[in-house]
């Protein structure tokens, strides 16, 4: 597997800042098919399951695109949540651009020999509501979601009044001990937006192959959320994991490889190989 890093900045944002990596098969010489993945609310590209997941779609011909939003709060190092103003600033409108930059950057071949024809979408938790946003809009083989959003609106009435009246909202980072703060523009963000980001309006919109995975058990998006969006996506095909969590039993860093996730990386690398039209074998 050859694995190289890329930086997208903005021109008219000095200090925004997309990192990313894309591996590929490097005794491939002709133009490679691959998948564009998203990572959810406090995750970022090499959070437990993704570097696997990359490892999996090299090996079966698939090139794989991952990425930090400009807005993850993760820096330089790509490990440490270090840039918490970013993280702090971040909106559902910011992370659509970057998704629309990096594929962008695909099509004008900034990021190496990659068939701009084609590509697919992954995306977990939020990110896989994002994803489902910006299938609607760009042209693309096939999607995956793993446990996704189906609603950008996350917070009650009681919450997003205090947060206001407060000017932000702490979140606390179990794994790290750190509180995460987040202004009041992503509040602002869904307001003014809200048609624009209607995720399960934007799914009734998509005509690609949609494979739409859920844990059972999942306690911080539930599995009707998934059950909303497979059932918006026409013809979508909706996998329901039983006994298992928001992120399939993985943790970070990914020690062992849980059974569920197993299943779930299966299924996905299935769907991807046949909207890929790739040799199965």
């Amino acid at each position: 597997m050859n694995e190289s890093r890329f930086d997208l900045t903005y021109d008219n944002e000095p200090g925004r800042v997309i990192r990313g990596r894309v591996s590929c098969d490097e005794g491939s010489r002709d133009l490679q098919p691959w998948i564009l993945c998203l990572h959810g609310f406090k995750g970022f590209m090499d959070w437990g399951f993704f570097p696997l997941l990359a490892r999996g779609f090299n090996e079966s011909g698939i090139a794989c695109v991952r990425f930090n939003t400009s807005g993850s709060g993760v820096g330089e190092d790509l490990v440490d949540f270090s840039d918490l103003p970013a993280f702090e600033k971040d909106t559902y409108s910011r992370q659509l651009e970057d998704v629309a930059r990096v594929r962008q950057a695909i099509s004008d071949g900034e990021l190496g020999p990659l068939d701009p024809d084609r590509g697919m979408l992954i995306g977990h938790s939020r990110g896989g509501g994002v994803a489902v946003l910006h299938a609607a809009e760009y042209a693309y083989r096939g999607l995956v979601t793993w446990a996704a959003i189906d609603d950008v609106v996350r917070f009650d009435e009681a919450t997003t009044q205090g947060w206001r009246e407060a000017g932000f909202l702490d979140i606390p980072n179990a794994r790290t001990g750190q509180n995460m703060r987040l202004g009041t523009d992503v509040i602002d963000d869904v307001e003014q937006n809200l048609e624009k980001l209607d995720i399960l309006k934007a799914a009734t919109r998509i005509t690609i192959p949609s494979l739409i995975i859920h844990g059972a058990t999942d306690d911080v998006v539930s599995m009707e959320c998934s059950e909303r969006i497979s059932k918006a996506i026409p013809d979508s095909e909706i996998q329901i994991i039983e006994g298992t969590d928001h992120t399939f039993g993985a943790v970070h860093p990914l020690i062992e490889i849980p059974a569920s996730l197993g299943m779930v990386l299966s299924c996905t690398l299935g769907h991807a190989v046949k909207c890929l039209d790739l040799p199965i074998g």
